[in-house]
């Protein structure tokens, strides 16, 4: 009888169980070279910007460094833009992007946009140096004194298992 209730609440509530869940068999493994390079090269030589249709998504293997800063404002901006021309219809996702976090592939650096809701699980599942799969789209690209900047936008993330399994012995 609580099934039913549950399945007529959310029927009237416009809630669906697979609404809430993430696709994460759309985001096809690469590294953060390669969306960068793909991202960089559809931008012509007389872009100032590029507003990406295909997103690109991605799941990337970074290392987490704990370190965050506000999102710099160049880019703060593509992302409303971004919002603005091609995600209308949610304008509120501009807002889940406050900070950017620094990641490592490799020995480069990289700061990333992050959203929110994510963010508030880094500190009870994550330390510095531990390993993560970062879930991520490319919403094009700025020029910005000279050079190209990719806007990647990190919408998900998960641990390994074997991380996962010593956090909750851990506890």
């Amino acid at each position: 009888m609580q099934i039913i209730c549950a399945v007529i609440i959310s029927a009237l509530l416009g809630v669906t169980p697979l609404a809430q869940e993430f696709p994460w068999e759309i985001f096809k493994p690469r590294t953060l070279q390669e969306v960068i390079s793909i991202t960089t090269n559809a931008v012509r030589p007389d872009d100032s910007m590029f507003l990406a249709n295909n997103q690109l998504e991605s799941k990337v293997e970074v290392v987490f460094t704990g370190q965050s800063r506000p999102i710099i404002e160049a880019r703060k901006t593509f992302i409303r833009m971004w919002v603005g021309m091609l995600r209308a219809d949610q304008k509120s996702y501009a807002e889940l992007y406050e900070r950017e976090y620094l990641y490592k592939e490799g020995a480069k650096e990289y700061w990333l946009p992050t959203s929110r809701p994510i963010t508030k699980y880094f500190d009870k599942e994550l330390k510095p140096g531990d390993k993560m799969n970062l879930f991520l789209i490319s919403i094009g690209a700025y020029r910005s004194t000279g050079e190209i900047d990719c806007v990647l936008l990190v919408e998900e993330y998960k641990t390994s298992a074997v991380q996962q399994a010593i956090r909750l012995e851990r506890n």
